[in-house]
């Protein structure tokens, strides 16, 4: 098995499908943070924090508990922002090469761009779901969204593989 030592070190340049994919990331993040703070006032000082596999509140917390998920996601996704850049670290389904390691790692930094949009949208939603059903609204919290964060996460790292074993 080949030891990080042995991947090639290239300095590619961020393509425009990574940087739309980061900003769109970001942006998302954005929005949640300024959603929560125009919907502040209006939240009762007790929240939902947890919620069943039939979506329905199942814990409850001081609305400042709301605060960890925009910081959550800040962090998760600045460090696979950072992350993103060191593609020769990572563990590959195909042996890197001089000949493919550009292809790969490309890849790669694509497929790890849309998983951290992907969880950029799944905790803006978590926040507005959470918000909504604390000012009376019925979330949707259920194993339908779990389902589907799954089938999203899975599918880009499906699709990842696919292509990567197809760029041997």
């Amino acid at each position: 098995m080949p030891t990080n030592a042995d991947k090639p070190k290239l300095n590619l340049p961020v393509t425009v499908h990574e940087r739309l994919l980061n900003t769109l990331t970001f942006l998302t993040i954005a929005c949640g943070i300024v959603y929560l703070l125009m919907q502040w006032s209006s939240l009762p000082d007790r929240i939902p924090i947890h919620f069943n596999g039939k979506g329905e509140a199942d814990g409850w917390g001081s609305k400042w508990t709301l605060t960890a998920l925009p910081l959550i996601g800040v962090v998760l996704c600045a460090g696979m922002a950072l992350l993103s850049r060191y593609p020769h670290h990572y563990n590959y389904p195909v042996r890197i090469t001089m000949e493919n390691a550009a292809r790969q790692y490309l890849l790669s930094r694509k497929m790890l761009a849309w998983v951290n949009l992907a969880l950029a949208v799944t905790f803006v939603w978590i926040e507005w779901q959470t918000v909504d059903s604390a000012n009376g609204g019925s979330a949707s919290l259920g194993w339908a969204f779990v389902l589907f964060l799954m089938a999203v996460i899975f599918g880009i790292m499906g699709i990842y593989l696919v292509r990567a074993s197809k760029l041997k």
